[in-house]
């Protein structure tokens, strides 16, 4: 049904498309005009491809209005809302119309939380950044290489995060992998707010005495905070676990219950700061008593354009590690840059 409603949508306004100038217009309060492509709008951020420049970002707040009739959009605002349509100026400043089929609506500029084309390609769907960190002593005689990063691919009714991160010491004579994580979460919004998740992990930790552990998981989510500077999700589910100790002893197969409370802090005034937290908590069925607790916090400060000054924060609880003898709680602080695209 959606998708006969969408077609409707795009014959109805097609004939506005064509009366109109076929480039996208973004218009800045302090009156700068620039003609090009509006390709999308994420985190408070505008992305646009001026005609014979690169692509610019640009922060909704220092945009007045947007024209874009050369496609139809998918636009989520801060109220939970989905619209289709294309772009139209409105009298109002920091106001625009989404024109559709048979209706117009009204919505600020800065509400917009994600913009896209509808029929835009797979790898335009994709953002994210990287980083890296390295640090050595003469007087010990010894490096430590950390690295981290994620990418992101969101689609009409899914999200898609990969998150992997990884810090390793290395000496004149060895290589030690400390601790890695990589994490792959699927999310599949049957409301605005409301999804299905499915995760797959992969984590190693020494200091706990995890070898490796692989993890597999499904649950239910809900984001409920959407506003200008917050995302907020919260989710909880089953997971299964196969673990190997630094001893090299299997596990088998461990069930148990997780609960997760995600939080995404952006600034964009001066200095423009993203920060990420994420905590979460595994309850033992297959080993009664077991608790176990994974949190994590990222901040991000950017230096020039889309490079930043990395600041990351991680703790890790066990209070049964898989290694004999092994402490249960390990955190650690991992200083970096990294690249956003």
């Amino acid at each position: 049904m959606q998708r006969i409603i969408l077609v409707f949508i795009c014959l109805g306004v097609s004939a506005a498309i064509l009366a109109q100038p076929v480039k996208d217009t973004i218009y800045f309060n302090n009156g700068t005009i620039v003609i090009g492509e509006l390709k999308k709008v994420q985190l408070g951020v505008l992305t646009f491809d001026p005609d014979d420049a690169n692509d610019i970002t640009v922060q909704l707040r220092k945009i007045k209005m947007i024209s874009a009739r050369t496609k139809i959009y998918r636009i989520e605002t801060i109220q939970d809302k989905v619209i289709y349509g294309i772009l139209a100026k409105d009298s109002i400043k920091h106001v625009i119309d989404v024109i559709q089929f048979n209706d117009t609506v009204t919505i600020s500029v800065e509400d917009i939380s994600n913009l896209y084309p509808f029929d835009k390609s797979v790898l335009q769907r994709f953002s994210g950044n990287f980083g890296v960190g390295f640090s050595y002593t003469k007087s010990s005689q010894f490096g430590r290489l950390d690295f981290d990063g994620n990418v992101d691919y969101i689609s009409k009714q899914e999200e898609i995060n990969l998150k992997y991160s990884g810090i390793y010491t290395i000496t004149d004579s060895s290589f030690s992998r400390d601790r890695e994580d990589i994490n792959l979460k699927y999310n599949y919004y049957f409301s605005p707010t409301s999804f299905a998740t499915a995760i797959l992990a992969y984590q190693r930790n020494v200091e706990l005495g995890l070898k490796r552990r692989y993890q597999e998981g499904v649950g239910v989510g809900n984001k409920f905070i959407t506003t200008k500077n917050i995302y907020a999700w919260a989710r909880g589910g089953l997971v299964i676990n196969q673990e190997l100790s630094v001893e090299d002893v299997k596990s088998g197969n461990l069930a148990e219950f997780f609960t997760q409370l995600q939080f995404n802090l952006f600034r964009f005034t001066k200095p423009e700061i993203n920060i990420d937290f994420s905590e979460t908590v595994f309850f033992g069925i297959t080993e009664k008593g077991r608790i176990r607790n994974d949190g994590e916090l990222d901040i991000n400060w950017e230096m020039i354009d889309d490079l930043n000054l990395s600041l990351g924060f991680y703790t890790n609880f066990d209070n049964q590690p898989p290694g004999q003898g092994s402490i249960t709680f390990d955190y650690g602080l991992v200083f970096g840059v990294s690249y956003k695209f």
